[in-house]
């Protein structure tokens, strides 16, 4: 299948990118620079601010399916920047499809828009896709607004809602790791007793296929491995499998002074995410079916990667 992917050039754009090239996929990703396109991609320049480019790259590409990943992160602090990428770009991106798909956008490319459980504080309720979100941070807000752009448009759209996502690169590495490396104990927010429903970045590239390939349009996905953990335990497991000694904690009213109220929301955030549904109509089954299996393999590449 000829497929475009934004957002390729990501923390989960270039897993996603490999596996589908596994699978025997022609991708095409879109990036903002050239030569930041994942190692057998084609790259194609271009923004989602630009909704002309958008529209001449997917009449030339004609793909057959597009992962939408491209997106502002929970950790931006421009309310403006975040509408503007995760609402206003994506409108740019359905409309360049639906150019394409002309009058009968049920025939057009499928859409697969990776979403998000990570919205709000459910206070650790279970998360299934027949219940409303709890919406309370503006990137929440952005990718149920974006949901409902892809779900209207009449294209065969799928949307895949991963829970937090880790593994050996992206925020996990840039941030948490790097943060636990540094002089000083790293300070989980609050008491960290709060569930954190996580998943490994191979398992949502692997979801994300599945949707790609198999999913019925109109589908909505949650994907989180098989075991919440709180976030406490889910910091200091990092730590231990570095070899060094557990986070400590400091208040989270401290926390939003420098990290921002928006970042300290996700992070304190408490939920459990069903898997049932993905399961059972996919057959999806997470490589890491928790974080203890997860995190050694995330540490254990990272550290790989350092040694060649």
């Amino acid at each position: 299948m000829r497929i475009l992917v934004t957002g390729a050039s990501g923390f989960i754009g270039h897993v996603l990118c490999a596996q589908l090239l596994a699978q025997g996929h022609d991708v095409g990703a879109l990036v903002r620079r050239d030569g930041s396109q994942p190692a057998g991609t084609r790259a194609l320049p271009g923004d989602l601010s630009d909704g002309a480019r958008l529209v001449q790259i997917v009449a030339a590409e004609r793909p057959q399916c597009v992962v939408h990943l491209a997106a502002e992160l929970a950790s931006q602090r421009s309310e403006r920047k975040i509408r503007e990428v995760n609402v206003d770009g994506t409108a740019r991106l359905l409309d360049a499809c639906t150019a394409l798909a002309g009058a009968e956008p049920a025939a057009g490319p499928r859409l697969v828009f990776a979403s998000t459980v990570v919205t709000g504080d459910a206070r650790g309720a279970l998360l299934t896709e027949e219940t409303p979100l709890p919406v309370q941070t503006p990137y929440g807000r952005s990718k149920q607004e974006g949901e409902r752009l892809v779900l209207s448009c009449g294209l065969p759209a799928v949307v895949v809602r991963p829970s937090h996502v880790y593994g050996p690169g992206g925020w996990y590495a840039g941030e948490l790791i790097a943060q636990l490396r540094r002089p000083g104990r790293f300070a989980v927010i609050g008491s960290g007793e709060n569930l954190w429903d996580v998943v490994h970045v191979d398992d949502v590239a692997a979801a994300l296929v599945l949707g790609a390939e198999r999913a019925a349009p109109g589908s909505t996905y949650h994907v989180a491995d098989d075991e919440p953990i709180s976030f406490y335990d889910f910091m200091a497991l990092t730590a231990q499998r570095l070899g060094i000694g557990p986070p400590r904690r400091i208040p989270a009213a401290l926390a939003r002074l420098v990290a921002g109220r928006n970042a300290v929301a996700a992070a304190v955030r408490s939920a459990r995410s069903s898997n049932a549904k993905i399961k059972r109509e996919l057959d999806w089954r997470p490589r890491f079916a928790t974080a203890r299996e997860g995190v050694a393999d995330a540490v254990d590449r990272l550290a790989q990667d350092v040694q060649r």
